[in-house]
């Protein structure tokens, strides 16, 4: 039960920052003031945001992998990992 609620309040959660990001003005309100955003969308703001731009993007290193899967030489894992590691930062155009 612990875990469905858990899962629940992360999507509602995922959901909120998937808004946040699609939008001009609340994505520029969270660059410029993540803490406040991030505790309005209830999320803990001891975190560090990075946004990318033209010019920078930032590649994202899993805190835990798989060692099993990557030894085994799984071609998805690898596949899910590289997904999760350059998130949206591929831009078919460039952002102002």
């Amino acid at each position: 039960m612990h875990a469905d609620k858990s899962f629940t309040e992360e999507m509602k959660v995922g959901a909120k920052l998937g808004a946040i990001i699609q939008d001009k003005d609340a994505r520029e309100q969270l660059v410029s003031d993540p803490a406040h955003v991030l505790a309005e969308a209830g999320v803990n703001t001891e975190v560090t945001l990075l946004a990318d731009t033209a010019d920078t993007v930032h590649l994202i290193i899993p805190a835990t992998v798989d060692s099993t899967r990557v030894e085994a030489g799984d071609e998805s894992y690898f596949e899910e990992l590289g997904r999760l590691a350059l998130g949206s930062c591929v831009y078919r155009e460039l952002p102002e």
